[in-house]
């Protein structure tokens, strides 16, 4: 079943003495009206989950994964913010085949979906992950939906879940142009995985609006042996292996139309950790 898409919103064109008011013309106006009613202002809400399009690995059919009906709200490309009716998958339509590796759900604004092992899409909110058995067959389903950006939270404008770090050179975490001009919080939590522990570099990176210069910070556990500590490279301690780090918020003053991004550099042993980033505009 199509995924049914309540936008964009499209102006009528009429003309004073020439425009017919005719059964198209009629059909037009009714369909910009329930496009209207079915849409939320940008300046309100960001792209977002309202309900159901839950994700199960099937019962019989292990490499295929099943999507429940739901309600998405995600932004067009006319910059408003739109409802999506989410039908049920059919057999066959979301399977796996590569062996030990990950699929990434994505549910697109023109009511598409992209389903692969690229951890990334354009216009796009993240649904779920996949990771797959040494058979090609569905291990475990992660839920990633998420309401952030729905009215009264905020709104969601980069996110990286879950991002494997295995190199000792640094990675780029949630990369993006800044939307607008305005007030920020970058979140980060990572699970420490190196038997040789090193001292993590973990930062913000964006362009100050009043410098007109990129400037950034570092992030600071709440947790582990390096609690209080800047992540900088600096730090008195590692965080020691297998732990689990929250850090402190880091909120910021960014300018539109230049790259922000986190970045996060386990610089020697053998890195096997995992990082999840979420940046959000709160003003």
């Amino acid at each position: 079943m199509p995924n049914q898409v309540f936008g964009p919103f499209s102006a009528i064109s009429i003309t004073a003495g020439v425009t017919a008011v005719n059964k198209p013309w009629g059909d037009n106006a009714q369909l910009q009206a329930q496009t209207a009613i079915n849409s939320l202002n940008p300046d309100f809400s960001g792209s977002f989950v309202h309900s159901g399009i839950t994700c199960a690995r099937n019962g019989v059919t292990l490499n295929q994964l099943d999507v429940a009906t739901g309600i998405a709200y995600l932004a067009m490309s006319d910059g408003t913010i739109a409802k999506i009716a989410v039908g049920p998958s059919s057999a066959g339509q979301f399977v796996t085949s590569v062996i030990n590796t990950t699929y990434y759900l994505f549910l697109k604004n023109d009511g598409t979906w992209q389903w692969s092992t690229t951890s990334t899409a354009a216009n796009a909110i993240p649904i779920c992950t996949a990771t797959t058995d040494g058979s090609g067959n569905i291990n475990v389903v992660t839920d990633v939906r998420h309401t952030a950006g729905s009215p009264g939270v905020p709104y969601t404008v980069a996110r990286d879940l879950r991002h494997a770090i295995t190199v000792t050179t640094t990675v780029a975490l949630a990369a993006h142009t800044t939307p607008v001009t305005g007030m920020y919080r970058a979140s980060l939590h990572f699970t420490y995985r190196n038997p040789t522990p090193q001292k993590v570099v973990a930062q913000i990176a964006y362009w100050d609006a009043d410098l007109n210069a990129s400037t950034g910070g570092s992030f600071q556990p709440t947790a582990s042996a390096a609690i209080g500590q800047w992540l900088n490279g600096s730090q008195a301690a590692t965080t020691g292996n297998n732990q689990s780090i929250p850090c402190q918020s880091i909120d910021f003053y960014a300018m539109a139309g230049h790259p922000c991004q986190v970045s996060f550099t386990d610089g020697g042993g053998t890195p096997n950790s995992v990082a999840s980033v979420i940046i959000q505009r709160i003003g």
